[in-house]
This record gives C-alpha cells, structure tokens and sequence, in this order.
C-alpha cells in the first residue's frame, strides 16, 4: 500500500517539473495590479535596506538608529518641483504611507489628480476627497466607526447628513451638510454634486463611473442649496450605497463646479499648484509631486474643525512614496522610514519584523492572519466562452482536484481561510451565505470536495485518457492549462499547480506582465485573479457574472469570465430592483446562487487578507482586530476615517 501523499514546499516546487521551475524563476516581473486591491508580488526577506524615502523638507525627529530619508532619483520619470519650497514638518508630525500601486520605485502621474481619468495612481486623491457617507463593513455590536462620529450599521454621514429613497426606489433626495467649504474657501454646495453627475453622463464612456451614472440616472437636480434629488431611469435601493457611500475601493467623489466648468474632463489633469489644485473639501493640500513622493499638508481651515464636525488630523504632513516589492518594504518599515505600507503576502517576512522592530504589529497583531480579510476573495477563472472551459462538467473536474485546506496551509501557513463561494466573510453578509448551507446547496453542488477520482470520472466521460507520463489527453493532445497571473498570486500557485498536475491535468502558470489585458481580451485560456463585490448584500459579486458584462474572445470584456446565463442575468436583474430587507430577495439570491453553484463560472479557493504591517514608533491608535472602527488600507477611499483618528506617540 503506497503511503499517503503530502504536499510540502519542496515537494509542491518538484511537482512542477523542470518547465515548471523554469517559468517560476524566469517570470518574475512584475505585473499590473488585476484590480485595485491586489496585493503586490510576494519576495523572500532582504537583509539589504533599500533608499528610504525622501522627506527633503522634513525636520529630523527620527530616533537613534533610524536612517536619515533619503532616496534615489527615479530615471525617466516625470519630475514636478513644488510651488515653493515646503515648511519643515517633524518626522513625529509626518505620516509616511506606501502606494500600492505600480510601476516599482517611482510614480508616473505627478501631473494628474483628475480621479475620473485612468492612470492616477491611488497616492492622496483617495483621502483628500472626502465621501458623501462613509461605510465600515467590519462594524460590530461594540464599534460601528470611529469614536465621535455618527454610525448606524456601519452608515456614517460625513458630506452628507441623510438620504431617503420613494416608495419604488426610482427617486433619491440626499441632504448636504451645512457649514462644508471647499480647500479654496468656496461653500460646498448641491450644485457640486448635481455638476459632478451631469459632467459623467455627458462623457460616458470615457470617464470612470461615467457608465454607471448614464445608465442609472435620469435626471438631478439641486432642489436648494443642501439638497440634492436625484431620479433614477429604473428601481435602484442599492444606488446610494454604490455610488455615494465610500467602502473599500468604491465611491465616487464630488468635484467643485467653480473648478472643473468649463474643462473637458477627458483631458483636464486638476493639478496645478500654483493655483491651489487639486480643490476638494478633505484637510489636505498637495504642496509637492514629483518621481520619488507626494507630499501633502494639513489645512489649518479644514471645513469640519471649523464647525466643530471634526477636530483636525494629528498629522501634519502625509507622504506618499511609491511601490516596492516586499525585499524593499521589510526594511522601510523595519528603519522606522514607513508607518503604512503595502501588504506584504510573505508571511514569513512579519516575523523578520517583528524581531527587528518591537514597534511593528498589524490588525491582528504580532500573529496569524498578520492582517484583516479584505472584500477581494481569490480563486482561479477561465475564458468560459472557450473551449474546452465552455463546458461546466470540465470546471467541475478541475475543482474536484483542489484541497483547498492544503492550499491554505501550504500557500500561507495555516494563516487564512479557504472560500466556497466569491464573496467575503464580512458580518453583514454572513446572514446571506449562511442561507447557502440550510438550503442544502453544498451537498448538492459540493465545491468543497477535494476527490481526484471524481475528476478521473468526468474527464473519461468526456473521451481523455491518461498517457505514459499520468496526464489526461484526447485526440492526441494533453489538457493541459497555463495559468496566468500576478505576482501576489506566488504563494498559492504552485500549490494549485502541483494539485492538478498530480491529478492528471498537465498545468502551469506564468506571471503576465499584460495580465490587465490579458483579462480584458480573453486572450488566455485561465488566470489567478480576484474581484470585489458585495460587502453586505449578496447582489453585487453576482453582477459580475452577468451577460451583460461579457464579450467574445479578443474585444474588451469588463470581467474576464465571458459566462452567459440567461436565467442567471434575468435573476439578478431581479436582485437589483429588490432591497434587501424584502423577503423577496432571499429567494432570488437562493435561485441565483444555485445556478452559479452548477456551472462554477469561476472556482473561489481563498479569503484574501490585507496583510499590512504598521509602524507605531510615531502613530497609534490604529484601526485592529479589537477596535475595527475601519481598515488601515491606505489606498482605500475610506482612508480619512483612520487618517482623522491616529495620534501621535509624542
């Protein structure tokens, strides 16, 4: 009897074979983020410190031991010097983040802080623009949001201090705060948001949202000054929450009227600092951008310190330095040079860390997961639209050769969690998932089997058998997958890899330095990837998988699935226009999820965590496990809440 087969690390490597160990060592380059909260890639610790930041004009507080920030120029990249040379800031005053996006080491868009535009780098737009409402789905029984701020189910007004739908969702009217000013000292008004709208409409598709807001609005209309009504072309009880209500990478910001008038927003770069650009309402000024940082200022006459809504930041100085992999990021936040960096995904980097620096810790701690699960659960796709992955029965088969408990202990340690379904395990949406198993629908359609012998059967149904060397074939031809994807993938992917090679399906991965396209095009046969979705009710993942947002193989799909499902589509569609305190809603999601269950457009495998490390020589009072008032991602639109609430060690 053959002894029982375990999969370690080396083990995992030596099961990719030779051409599998080559396309690993060969195809590290970096990848474009697949959407926006993909981690970067995963690296091994470095023991060399990289240049830390630059803070040219930051007054050295740094303690004994620490570097001095300095850095090294970016070649060919864009330079923009400041206005006028910058006033000294402490370090302990100064709040140093880390972007997450890429290209490594420098940024490429010191000129452009228009957020409608593609191409912005997430380095400060995503805070100095402040939210109509703010929503926090890690609330608790015990913390809904920060202390002192309204918040009802994780609702905070913020710009906004209420809306209200008519009887049949079709119409918003939304009530603006009083007292609010833009950073030119202009009063915020219903115009603004009434401008921001019509300025998307007029320009779909050209503009990010722009889509969203032509197909959805009729019309809007600014009652009076603070009150803003909005009608709807069709039922829509989710449209505030998706549009108006910042969460995770969602939200759309309002612009100033008296600024953007006039401006092709197609072109218009909203930067210029002479003139005081970007105006937004946030208690921030951009007063430097160049290749190596973004340097921006506290306002001392931020609109909600003035009318009490808001005492101002402690910091009085945020700077943005640009992406690195993780053998940079170590020793950044280990030499005190970064209190906010990019999430890590090599766990054993935390305990280098935590070893060097007694100061470093994240959401959870000095321990397992090292981070918060994010809205962005990981799995593996096809072009579903292709054969031989247009059949429903092969997903199965590749989904019958996954051990999901394996790829979680392998790939992170045992520090995760696997998933059945694409959504996150957030408390709100919890009630929804919950309904899948006391409806039985995981013994019917059970995604978490792991049984090789229940790929054997369906791939002999379908004419493959096995040749000489254990893989499946027919006609003369191996099946065979090459996967692609991004470097933040590394952890998992040869445990996937080895997983189904040893069931017979002869796959592999590459790292794609395209993948942006890649998945827009359907140029692949299947990726690693993630997605973002619903947050606290089921109906948003299950939009992704709509018809709707397919397109054959070789023109742009906005997701990479290209699944098509009549019933499906006409289901959801029934979703959109149900709110989800109707009864009617639980019956939909169940019908819905079912037909998703059947046909696995996509296979989930894990929860994706934002492993964040947080330096706290200089800030406390970070969001955590134990006070979830938000999560610390930087890049999130929900970052002023955190940015509002840190405080100074000294």
């Amino acid at each position: 009897m053959a002894p029982p087969f375990t999969l370690s690390r080396r083990r995992v490597l030596r099961s990719l074979g030779t051409a599998g160990l080559a396309a690993l060592l060969t195809a590290c380059v970096q990848s474009t983020p697949a959407a926006p909260t993909s981690a970067p890639s995963a690296a091994t610790p470095s023991t060399s410190a990289p240049a830390p930041p630059t803070v040219a004009s930051t007054a050295s507080a740094t303690p004994a031991g620490a570097a001095t920030p300095t850095v090294q120029p970016a070649a060919a990249a864009p330079t923009i010097a400041s206005v006028s040379t910058p006033k000294q800031v402490a370090r302990n005053r100064t709040l140093i983040l880390q972007s997450v996006d890429q290209p490594p080491g420098q940024f490429l868009d010191v000129q452009l802080m228009n957020p409608f535009q593609t191409g912005i780098t997430r380095s400060g737009y995503q805070f100095a623009f402040e939210a109509l409402y703010y929503y926090n789905p890690y609330y608790t029984d015990k913390v809904c949001g920060p202390p002192g701020v309204a918040c009802q189910n994780g609702e905070m007004p913020w710009l906004a201090t209420s809306y209200s739908y008519n009887k049949d969702y079709t119409q918003v009217l939304v009530k603006l705060r009083n007292g609010v000013e833009w950073s030119d000292g202009q009063p915020f008004t219903a115009k603004d948001v009434v401008f921001t709208i019509n300025m998307l409409k007029e320009h779909a598709p050209k503009l990010i949202w722009s889509i969203d807001m032509k197909q959805w609005v009729k019309q809007v209309t600014a009652v009076d000054d603070h009150t803003v009504q909005i009608d709807l072309n069709n039922p829509n009880p989710r449209f505030f929450f998706s549009y108006f209500m910042f969460h995770e990478d969602v939200g759309i910001q309002i612009v100033p009227e008296h600024i953007w008038s006039g401006q092709d927003p197609t072109t218009f770069t909203n930067f210029d600092l002479g003139k005081g650009w970007p105006v937004v309402t946030g208690p921030w000024k951009l007063v430097q951008s160049n290749a190596q940082q973004k340097i921006w200022d506290r306002r001392e006459d931020w609109w909600a310190a003035k009318t009490g809504f808001h005492p101002l930041p402690a910091p009085e100085r945020i700077v943005f330095i640009p992406f690195e992999a993780d053998p940079q990021v170590v020793p950044l936040v280990v030499g005190n040079n970064v209190d906010n960096a990019i999430p890590v995904q090599t766990l054993q980097n935390f305990q280098a860390m935590f070893g060097q620096n007694p100061k470093i810790t994240t959401w959870s701690g000095t321990k397992p997961p090292y981070g918060y699960m994010d809205w962005f659960p990981w799995g593996i796709g096809f072009n579903d639209s292709k054969p031989p992955f247009d059949d429903p029965e092969i997903r199965w088969a590749i989904n019958y050769a996954l051990d999901r408990d394996q790829i979680v202990q392998i790939g992170y340690d045992g520090a995760g969690d696997k998933t059945l379904l694409p959504y996150p395990q957030f408390p709100a949406l919890m009630k929804w998932l919950d309904l899948v198993e006391s409806a039985g629908l995981y013994k019917k359609y059970p995604i978490g089997t792991h049984n090789p012998q229940k790929t054997a059967d369906i791939l002999q149904k379908k004419g493959y058998t096995k040749n000489n060397q254990g893989m499946w074939t027919k006609g003369g031809k191996t099946f065979s997958i090459v996967f692609n994807m991004g470097s933040n993938f590394l952890p998992i992917a040869p445990v996937v890899i080895a997983q189904l090679r040893k069931a017979g399906i002869d796959a592999s991965f590459k790292i794609s330095p395209n993948m942006a396209t890649l998945l827009a095009t359907g140029d692949l046969d299947g990726f690693f990837n993630g997605h973002g979705g619903s947050v606290r009710d089921p109906y948003y993942t299950l939009r992704l998988y709509q018809s709707q947002f397919s397109a054959p193989t070789g023109q742009p799909a906005t997701y990479p699935y290209r699944w098509k499902n009549a019933q499906f589509d006409q289901l959801v569609d029934q979703m959109a226009m149900t709110s989800d305190d109707d009864p009617k809603l639980k019956d939909l999601f169940l019908q819905a999820i079912e037909i998703w269950m059947q046909n696995l457009p996509d296979i989930p495998l894990v929860l994706n965590y934002h492993r964040i490390p947080l330096n706290t020589t200089y800030w406390t009072n970070w969001p955590t496990a134990e006070n979830p008032y938000i999560n610390y991602a930087n890049f999130h639109r929900t970052a002023p809440l955190w940015i509002n609430e840190i405080k100074a060690v000294q």
